[in-house]
């Protein structure tokens, strides 16, 4: 009897296994990978943000008579105080920056997009919990304290200053992009020029005064790694900054570098798992790392793509070389095409 139960028993094993193999098999080909957009991620440090460093979208082209809008919120928080041999620097405050993104498609392959931020710099709110999370897990504060939570100080002192003198917000400066897209190889590259307008206010530390310009190369490579349903993306691209205004313009650098590359991962049919590494070039001319060192950022995160055409995009982004970017910055961006 138990030689027949397991004769019996062993073939609906074998069988049940294969069923299973054969599902999961059947539901991963059934999740085909999406479009895989980069994070629309800026460097929101103070005295970097207001320039027009690129975004090096990787994001396919909106077709010829149709519409794309980005509505776009980044919350940044940095506390950060450096007094070296000739320089002072203090960054301590949370900039909130809404943007809203239109994007054309003139005709196939050409793309016109215009970019409208709101800027905003206060004490904010997320010190006790950053404070705290730092705390819970043993990792260094860097100066932060329960005293000076939620506080705004933005200073810079050498043989030029600048000084915050409080709660500031406003229009930032608009950005203009053309973007041209060529196929290669079953990938993709994206060809773009932006052009940055001094409509934001110095002072305010909503833009810098000056007129910037950028061009870019970006590859887009849904191929390579398609039957992981993995898309690979980079870019790099050269910026010219018009001068500024006021006396920082003395320290000032008129041409960077910026470059990103990154990975995303269609997981299922709904979530998007993506990883990205955004560098710039000095922007400054100064012996202190948050001035004169380049910036790398990593941003972690992910997108729900709802529809085709809709998608919400949910990110956090690090420093991951010290003092060069935000402390950390959240993002909430939501895209839709029509």
């Amino acid at each position: 009897m138990i030689v027949g139960t397991k004769m019996f028993v062993a073939p609906l094993m074998k069988r049940s296994i294969k069923a299973a193999m054969l599902t999961l098999s059947l539901a991963a080909h059934a999740v085909q990978a999406a479009e895989i957009h980069a994070f629309h991620n800026i460097n929101q440090l103070p005295f970097k943000q207001i320039f027009g460093l690129p975004t090096l979208d990787n994001s396919p082209l909106t077709g010829a008579g149709n519409w794309r809008l980005n509505l776009i919120g980044n919350i940044s928080n940095t506390y950060n105080i450096h007094i070296g041999q000739r320089e002072e620097l203090t960054n301590d405050l949370e900039t909130f920056r809404g943007s809203l993104i239109a994007s054309y498609g003139l005709r196939d392959s050409w793309q016109l997009a215009v970019e409208v931020p709101y800027v905003s710099h206060d004490g904010g709110f997320l010190d006790d919990f950053i404070y705290e999370w730092h705390d819970f897990f043993g990792m260094p504060q860097n100066g932060r304290t329960k005293d000076n939570s939620d506080q705004l100080n933005v200073s810079y002192l050498s043989g030029v200053s600048f000084e915050l003198p409080g709660p500031e917000s406003g229009v930032g400066d608009i950005r203009f992009n053309v973007a041209h897209g060529r196929p290669w190889k079953n990938r993709t590259l994206i060809f773009s020029a932006e052009l940055k307008l001094p409509t934001g206010d110095l002072d305010k530390l909503t833009g810098s005064g000056g007129s910037d310009f950028s061009v870019g190369l970006t590859l887009n490579d849904p191929h390579s790694l398609e039957a992981y349903r993995i898309t690979l993306f980079g870019g790099l691209a050269g910026v010219y900054l018009g001068d500024m205004d006021g006396e920082l313009a003395a320290v000032q650098k008129n041409f960077v570098l910026a470059g990103r590359a990154g990975i995303g991962w269609q997981a299922t049919k709904l979530i998007q798992l993506k990883l990205q590494l955004d560098a710039q070039s000095a922007i400054y001319d100064s012996d202190l790392e948050e001035m004169g060192d380049t910036a790398f950022q990593l941003v972690m995160g992910g997108s729900l793509t709802f529809t085709d055409d809709v998608y919400l995009d949910i990110a956090v982004a690090e420093d991951i070389n010290t003092s060069t970017a935000a402390d950390v910055a959240f993002q909430l961006a939501l895209v839709a095409t029509f």
